[in-house]
């Protein structure tokens, strides 16, 4: 039996991001898909929060693939922030 790749994506409660279903078969293609997906409607929320540097960030799932988070990072200024938790399930695939 195979592992599976596709994965359906659901959002933290707080957050306005609709789920989307991704293929994790390249996990480097598959964070971005999110990123794109979720950006877009994340943006306002941290606009309203005080945080619109925030929406400069990237989405990172745990090794199991079963719970991820947007990462936002700045080197220079030594900072980093987390949020926006998701929960991945996987989807079963029809052939």
């Amino acid at each position: 039996m195979t592992s599976p790749t596709t994965y359906r994506i659901e959002f933290g409660p707080a957050w306005p991001v609709p789920p989307i279903i991704v293929d994790f078969t390249d996990r480097n293609a598959a964070a971005r898909q999110v990123a794109a997906h979720a950006i877009p409607h994340l943006t306002p929320v941290l606009a309203e929060k005080g945080r619109p540097e925030l929406a400069d960030c990237f989405f990172q799932a745990d090794r199991a693939l079963t719970v991820g988070q947007f990462m936002w990072l700045s080197l220079a200024g030594e900072k980093a922030a987390q949020f926006c938790p998701a929960r991945l399930t996987p989807v079963e695939e029809t052939r």
